[in-house]
């Protein structure tokens, strides 16, 4: 076997080995604490950021950004 061909082998399979690592599902289980807690952080900051935009104001008494009329969510 020549070498470009042994470079080449070993090239697609760095190449499938990090595509079937990306593919894993890491940071998006639903099971473990650490990716509920990178969950609820996003989805608070994305909360964060719409209020933000459309200006509603910050809940003293929930910690969240919602209207005036809507009830408190703990």
């Amino acid at each position: 076997m020549g070498a470009e061909t042994v470079i080449s082998l070993l090239a697609a399979t760095l190449l499938a080995t990090g595509w079937a690592l990306w593919l894993l599902p890491v940071g998006r289980c639903s099971q473990c604490p650490h990716c509920q807690l990178e969950q609820a952080a996003r989805e608070r900051e994305t909360e964060a950021q719409a209020s933000r935009v459309y200006r509603i104001p910050m809940c003293q008494v929930c910690g969240r950004n919602h209207a005036p009329g809507e009830p408190h969510r703990r």
